[in-house]
């Protein structure tokens, strides 16, 4: 593996821990070109995207919506998590 790749793994890993601490169901996709995380709400299973991880221009790692939006720093996961928690939170509020 080339070691952006594996760099750009660890921090998805990284996120899918963290999202797994907040009750989301979530699983690294790295086969393929762009490996990303698929995060679930467990409790609407609806309520699924994946996170990409894209290095930001200035040297640094960003995660990413799939359609090209950025999610956060990979310095600050748990900020990022709060994003993706916020976006796939069921209408209940929970989660």
């Amino acid at each position: 593996m080339e070691p952006g790749r594996d760099e750009q793994l660890a921090h998805l890993q990284r996120l899918a821990a963290e999202l797994s601490s907040r009750g989301f169901t979530t699983q690294l996709l790295s086969a393929g070109r762009q490996p990303s995380v698929q995060v679930t709400n467990p409790d609407n299973g609806e309520l699924t995207e994946r996170v990409l991880c894209r290095p930001a221009g200035n040297g640094s790692w960003c995660f990413w919506w799939p359609w090209r939006q950025p999610i956060g720093s990979v310095e600050d996961v748990a900020a990022a998590s709060g994003k993706i928690a916020t976006v796939l939170r069921s209408v209940e509020g929970a989660l």
